[in-house]
């Protein structure tokens, strides 16, 4: 029977232990930005990590607070929650690798959407990390920002446009993607290369509308053309290929956490 376990501290996260004799291998998840309407947050996120814990896995889902864009902050408050996000994960991992039932030598990653930018950012500073799955991530956050059609990633952006004076011309895309590339200065294309692309495992979607295919394809052609799996669907809607997709995700851990080739 699978064990799950909740703490509040350094970070709010969960662990899912799975039947067996410890230590056990460690997948370390980080969930979207944004809640599913009539769903609990964390709902899918939840129900992969109880499946990674059947397959024999430790996993640990780390919580995340909601962004929200306080006006008297200033742009710099984007990049300070990137890094608090990064900050917390570590913190977290911290705690996991003091645990007799971690493995601490067979860590691996996963994250989609904003949770994949937060792991490709994490990964590429902590080598404790070991094999990553970037599902639905991107690179090139103002651009990102800037073109995304997602209601939250709008709302930020009209809370963005609110801040800058008249003569910054915000109405203007591409002045404020140049507005936006200076107050960020940490983001997956430039940082996330330094990973060996055969450790990592993308999915992207061809109808994404959250984070154009577009800068999936950059950071994909960034990390190296790492083995990838593209959706004919878009962003939310490949949550229809969960039942399938969660099968390929632990085969990819197996063989680099476990070294088990089912090809």
């Amino acid at each position: 029977m699978i064990q799950r376990i909740s703490f509040k501290e350094p970070s709010c996260f969960e662990l899912s232990l799975p039947e067996g004799v410890p230590p056990f291998p460690l997948i370390c998840l980080t969930p979207i930005l944004g809640r599913f309407l009539f769903l609990d947050d964390l709902f899918w996120e939840r129900r992969l990590a109880c499946f990674f814990a059947s397959q024999g896995f430790a996993a640990a889902l780390i919580d995340r607070p909601i962004f929200e864009f306080e006006p008297t902050e200033g742009l710099e408050q984007i990049q300070k929650y990137l890094e608090a996000s990064i900050s917390r994960s570590q913190r977290v991992l911290d705690l996991l690798l003091t645990r007799d039932e971690i493995q601490p030598k067979k860590i691996g990653s996963f994250g989609a959407s904003f949770g994949a930018v937060i792991n490709s950012l994490w990964a590429a500073s902590d080598s404790r990390l070991k094999a990553h799955v970037f599902a639905l991530a991107g690179g090139n956050l103002p651009e990102i920002l800037v073109s995304s059609r997602d209601p939250l990633m709008r709302s930020y952006l009209k809370a963005i446009k609110a801040l800058l004076t008249p003569a910054f011309s915000p109405q203007r895309e591409e002045n404020l993607k140049s507005i936006l590339k200076k107050s960020i200065s940490i983001d997956p294309l430039t940082l996330a290369p330094s990973l060996p692309r055969e450790n990592i495992f993308m999915v992207l979607a061809r109808f994404d509308r959250v984070i154009r295919f577009r800068y999936g394809l950059a950071l994909w052609q960034a990390l190296g053309k790492p083995e990838t799996l593209l959706l004919p669907l878009g962003h939310y809607t490949s949550l229809l290929a969960l039942p399938w997709l969660k099968w390929k995700v632990i085969e990819f851990f197996k063989k680099k956490l476990l070294g088990e080739n089912h090809s």
